[in-house]
Parts: C-alpha cells; sequence; structure tokens
C-alpha cells in the first residue's frame, strides 16, 4: 500500500510537470520544426502512467457533470451519486511518513531530468552533455554545455527555458498545488521550506498565479526594453525562475536591458511568502528581516566591487544580483574579473537570497537565524545565570528544533562543499576555479569560470550530482537513500 501511494504521488508529479510541456510542443508543431516528437515523447511518457491515479477523478467530474445535467432536465439528484462517492473517496490519512515525502520529491529531481534529456539527445548532443543540460534546467541552475544555444531548434530553446521556470519556483510546489490530501500537504510544506503558510494548498495555488502574474510583466517589460517577443519569454522564463539560461550566446545589451534583466532576478529572489501577504494588502511583509538584510548585501556587495575592483556599474549589478539571487544571467567575462569581485561572488552564491524563493543556496533565512545565534550567545555572557532568551526572526519565536535543523544543514552544506571542491582540485582545476564552480553548481546559480562543453564526462556526471545535492538540499537525498534500503 505505501509503495503504491509513493508511485502513484509520483506518476501524478511527473503528469503535472508535463502540463507547460505542451507549449513548446504546440510551437514545434505549428512552426513544424523536427523536434516536435522527441518533446512529445517526453510528454507521453511522463503523463501516461498517470491514467491510473487520475481515473477516480475524471469519473468523479464527468459523474458531476452529468449529475449537473439531470438535476437542471429533472430536478432530481442521480441515482449513481452514492457509488460515485464511494469509488472515488480517498482516506483522510496519508499511510505516507515525512520521510517518504522527502524521497519522492528527491525521486521527482531524478526522474523528470532524466526523462526530459531526451530532446538534448535527438537534437545531438552525448548522453552526459544531454543529462548536464536537462539537470542544468530542471534544478534552476543555468551551466550549459552549449555555446551557441541560438543554433538550435527554437522549440528546443523554448523548452529549455521552460524547464527552469518551472524548476526555479519547485516541481512539488508548482504542481501539487491542485492537491489537498495529507501527502500533497506534506509534499508543498517540504517545497515551501516548511513554512507553515505555503504549505496549504489554497496559498500555493495563490502562487501559482502570481508566478504567472509576474512572467507575464517581465515579458511585458523585456518586450518594450527592445527585445523580440521569442527571446522576451524565453529571458522571463529563466530570468523569474533564477535560472539564467539565455537563449543566445552573444547580444549587445543596453542599459535600460540590464536593469530589467536585474530586476526580474530581483522579483525572483522575494520569497512568494512575501507577494502573497502582500497581494493581501499586507505591505510591511517587504520591511522583514530577510528582506532587509537581503537588500545590504545587494548594497554592501555593489558598493566593495565598483570601491575595489572599479567595475563597470551595470554590469556589476547584474552580476551581483545574479549571484545572490542564483540567476546566472552574467554580463562580461566572469574569468578576467578582479579576484576580490570573484571572491565576493562566491561567497554571494553561498548565501543565496530569500526562503520560499526560486533561489537556491543556503538561504537568507538560515543564516539570519545564524547570524541572531552568534548575538544571542555573546548577549549571555552579560545576563544573569539562567537567564532565558528567545531567538525570534520578524517577532516569531524560532523553536530549538528549528535551529537545530538550521545548524545542521549549514555544516553539511560547507562539508559537501569543501569534499566537492576538492575533488575539482585533484582533478587539476585551480583552486579558484573550483570554489566558483561548486559554489555555482550547488547554489543553482548558474556564473562559470571555465567552459563546461570541453570537460570529460566524469566531470559533467559530478557536477549533476552536485546541482541535484544543491537543489533538494541534501536531506531529502539521505531520505530517499534510506527508503532504497529499506529503512524508512
Amino acid at each position: 500500500m505505501r509503495l503504491i501511494e509513493i508511485i502513484s504521488t509520483l506518476t501524478l508529479i511527473l503528469f503535472y510537470t508535463a502540463i507547460p510541456l505542451l507549449i513548446p510542443a504546440g510551437y514545434a508543431y505549428y512552426f513544424n520544426e523536427p523536434i516536435f516528437e522527441p518533446i512529445a515523447i517526453v510528454i507521453a511518457i511522463m503523463m501516461i502512467p498517470s491514467i491510473p491515479a487520475l481515473l477516480p477523478g475524471i469519473f468523479k467530474w464527468v459523474a458531476g457533470i452529468a449529475n449537473h445535467l439531470i438535476q437542471l432536465l429533472f430536478r432530481r439528484e442521480a441515482p449513481w451519486n452514492y457509488a460515485v462517492g464511494a469509488i472515488t473517496r480517498r482516506p483522510e490519512l496519508s499511510s505516507l511518513k515525512f520521510g517518504d515525502i522527502l524521497a519522492i520529491a528527491a525521486l521527482a529531481w531524478i526522474v523528470i531530468p532524466l526523462i526530459a534529456s531526451y530532446p538534448y539527445y535527438i537534437y545531438g548532443l552525448s548522453v552526459p552533455d544531454s543529462l548536464f543540460e536537462s539537470m542544468s534546467g530542471w534544478t534552476s541552475t543555468g551551466l550549459s554545455i552549449l555555446s551557441a544555444p541560438e543554433q538550435m531548434p527554437q522549440a528546443l530553446i523554448l523548452y529549455r527555458s521552460i524547464s527552469q521556470w518551472v524548476g526555479g519556483l519547485g516541481i512539488v510546489l508548482l504542481m501539487l498545488s491542485l492537491f489537498h490530501h495529507r501527502a500533497a500537504q506534506n509534499l508543498l510544506q517540504f517545497e515551501a521550506k516548511n513554512t507553515e503558510e505555503l504549505g496549504s494548498g489554497k496559498i500555493a495555488s495563490k502562487i501559482w498565479k502570481i508566478y504567472i502574474f509576474l512572467t507575464a510583466i517581465a515579458i511585458a517589460a523585456l518586450f518594450a526594453s527592445g527585445f523580440d517577443i521569442f527571446n522576451s519569454v524565453n529571458l522571463a522564463f529563466s530570468g523569474l525562475s533564477n535560472g539564467g539560461f539565455f537563449p543566445f550566446s552573444n547580444y549587445d545589451f543596453w542599459w535600460v536591458q540590464k536593469i530589467i534583466l536585474a530586476g526580474t532576478m530581483f522579483a525572483g529572489a522575494i520569497s512568494f511568502t512575501t507577494y502573497s501577504r502582500a497581494f493581501s494588502g499586507r505591505f510591511g511583509a517587504f520591511l522583514g528581516e530577510e528582506f532587509l538584510l537581503f537588500l545590504c548585501i545587494i548594497l554592501i556587495a555593489l558598493g566593495l566591487i565598483f570601491y575595489v575592483a572599479h567595475d563597470e556599474i551595470y554590469n556589476s549589478a547584474i552580476n551581483i544580483i545574479s549571484a545572490v539571487a542564483c540567476g546566472g544571467f552574467a554580463i562580461g567575462d566572469l574569468s578576467i574579473m578582479h579576484e576580490f569581485s570573484i571572491y565576493l561572488l562566491i561567497l554571494l552564491m553561498m548565501c543565496g537570497s530569500m526562503y520560499g524563493s526560486t533561489t537556491g543556496g543556503i538561504k537568507l533565512w538560515r543564516i539570519l537565524v545564524a547570524l541572531k545565534l552568534v548575538w544571542q550567545r555573546i548577549r549571555s555572557y552579560f545576563l544573569p545565570q539562567g537567564a532565558v532568551q528567545v531567538l525570534r526572526v520578524d517577532g516569531a519565536p524560532v523553536s530549538e528544533h528549528t535551529i537545530t535543523e538550521v545548524l545542521g544543514f549549514m555544516f553539511m552544506y560547507f562539508l559537501i562543499f569543501v569534499a566537492a571542491s576538492g575533488v575539482l582540485m585533484a582533478w587539476g582545476h585551480g583552486i579558484v576555479n573550483s570554489f566558483f564552480t561548486i559554489a555555482s553548481s550547488m547554489g543553482n546559480v548558474g556564473l562559470s569560470t571555465i567552459e563546461m562543453a570541453s570537460q570529460a564526462p566524469s566531470f559533467k556526471y559530478f557536477l549533476i550530482a552536485i546541482m541535484y545535492i544543491g537543489r533538494i538540499e541534501i536531506f531529502p537525498v539521505i531520505a530517499l537513500f534510506r527508503l532504497i534500503i529499506g529503512k524508512g
């Protein structure tokens, strides 16, 4: 029963993940691009296994329409209503444990990029290159094998951008906003980073609408700045999701376009909890401690880079926001930047941005908790023995359990970062390039000081694993491993 529910939930995730892929499939079909068939195959593979799980809902929907017609025509209730209710009734409590939920999420981030790599392979990329491009897209990392993406069929470029748009907000949060059973609520809580407000299907559905609304604004702004409609759509998908895939290799940006790109990444780096509150009239949400820390970091970093390295102001703004927002859009050659600028970008990529946003990294909320914990410890030296201190963020108390989780995650993050950087150094990469590449991969950023296409397959597979671990935030990998070996 438990295994069946795990498989059923996973197939539903695949089904709803495939729906946005109908856009590039329709584009390819309309313009008669040969990439239509591979994309259609991916959609079929994702959708068909979910049919058994969807049948009760479909049956109930059809029966509901028939019942409504009978009530209109005969003014009486359909005789099959009781039978429909008995067939489609779900148990109130799910048999899945929270560890199972984490394992499902971890498994989804493997299965989806694996299936979705097929069009890249048909296009002509090797197996490791196809997997790398797909994982980079779905984890909204933005590291790319392609040196000239504009040479691909336009439908494949759109497919690539949509993978970031879907993966950026979170496959589970985005696709299970329609579900209301207990397992879905647990999945939503996981993708919402355990924040209770995002853990309801109603709020998740609202976030979906906000995401589409912000995407539409980004498309309009980019189009007004001079991009054609195709590039505007792709840049909006990649920018708001903080993915970082450019639909072209070279472009002469003017300063307005740079500001809009930076603003799009900035918008995606703000917590959707903040947006949800603001759309409800609580604009004070933009004065939260995490958001103010986010602003301070950007302003301080911009001032330091401009003062120390004398980098061009618009390029610096994009690269800084791209690093801290995990956006991946880079203007200029990062490999020739001032060493201090590289050092600062590494720190920013590790920090990440706000909880419940499209960004990766450690997240500023965790850093805020850690900083407050240090300050609380210092204060304790000057307080009476036994004095009780409560750590608060935005006035809300943070439990000891949450503090332990924060410190445990940060320790594991730094441990993996150092170990993974050591692996790249052992393969002959310099210390700066190694730290920068791992910070970018693990933070799902996409900035790079080295060229990816020429690297060995082992290097690409290794970064695929790092991107994956960074996207699902470490602990679901452990949960998946325990589930596989049967100790869950």
